[in-house]
C-alpha cells in the first residue's frame, strides 16, 4: 500500500485459506503500529468517546441517536489517524472527498439501527424499565455481565461491516460495493475474523468491569490490528 487514498487502486481478497493464528500476526504487527503513537492514539480514543457522550448528554431525548449516529464517523477519524500513521509514520486526520465523507455520513446511519439491535437485546436481558433508565444515563442496579452481553451484542454485525469505513473513506467505493466486499473479505476470512471478533467482543463487553477503559485503552489497539487485517486482505 503505496498511497493512503487512490481511486485507481485495485485490490483483491487474500488467501481465503487462512488459519485462525493469522489473526495473531494482525495483533503483533497491530501492536508494533499502535506503540508508534500510543499517546496520540489513546488521546483521540478518548476524545471520541467524550464527544459521543457529551452529544448523549446534552441534547435531551434525541441525544441518543444523534451519539449513536455520530459515532461511525468518529470512527473513521480514528482508522484515517491509524492508516496516515501506518503509511505515512505520523498520525494525521486527513484523507477522503467530499463524497466519500457523504457516504460515510449515510453509512453512520447503521449505529442507531445496530444500537436499536442493541436495545432489543437489553429488554431481553434487562427489562424494559432498566434499559429505560439505563439510556438516560441513569445508574441502575442490573448484573454486569447483562450490560456487557448487550454491548457485545452487535459484534457479529460490526465485524461483518468492520472494513466498510475503510474502503469508502480510503478507497473511495460506493456504499453498496463496501459493504459487499467487507462481508466478503470477513467470510472468506473465517477463521482469523472470528478471532479479532472475540477481541472485538472483549474491548466493549469488558467496559462494565473496567469503566470504559478496556474500550479506551483496547480499543485502539484492536483497530491498530484490524487495520493491519484490512491491509493483508485487500490489494
Amino acid at each position: 500500500m503505496t498511497t493512503l487514498t487512490s481511486a485507481s487502486t485495485t485490490y483483491q481478497h487474500a488467501n481465503k485459506s487462512l488459519p485462525a493464528k493469522e489473526a495473531l500476526t494482525w495483533l503483533k504487527e497491530g501492536w508494533q503500529l499502535f506503540k508508534k503513537a500510543p499517546i496520540k492514539l489513546l488521546g483521540l480514543s478518548f476524545l471520541m468517546l467524550l464527544i459521543a457522550g457529551l452529544l448523549q448528554g446534552l441534547l435531551g431525548p434525541v441525544g441518543l441517536g444523534v451519539s449513536k449516529w455520530i459515532s461511525p464517523i468518529l470512527a473513521t477519524f480514528m482508522w484515517l489517524a491509524i492508516a496516515n500513521l501506518a503509511v505515512k509514520g505520523r498520525v494525521s486526520l486527513s484523507g477522503g472527498t467530499l463524497r466519500s465523507w457523504a457516504n460515510i455520513a449515510l453509512w453512520s446511519l447503521t449505529g442507531p439501527a445496530i444500537a436499536w439491535i442493541q436495545f432489543q437485546i437489553g429488554d431481553m436481558l434487562m427489562g424494559a424499565e432498566s434499559m429505560a433508565a439505563l439510556a438516560s444515563g441513569n445508574i441502575v442496579d442490573v448484573p454486569a455481565w447483562k450490560v456487557g452481553l448487550m454491548m457485545g451484542s452487535a459484534t457479529p454485525i460490526n465485524l461483518l461491516l468492520l472494513f466498510v469505513p475503510l474502503l469508502l473513506i480510503l478507497k473511495h467505493h460506493s456504499i453498496s460495493a463496501s459493504f459487499k466486499n467487507s462481508i466478503a473479505a470477513v467470510i472468506g476470512a473465517y477463521k482469523p475474523m472470528l478471532v479479532v471478533g472475540v477481541m472485538m467482543f472483549l474491548s466493549v463487553a469488558l467496559a462494565p468491569y473496567t469503566f470504559a477503559l478496556s474500550g479506551l485503552v483496547l480499543g485502539p489497539i484492536v483497530s491498530c490490528a484490524c487495520f493491519v487485517a484490512y491491509q493483508r486482505l485487500f490489494r
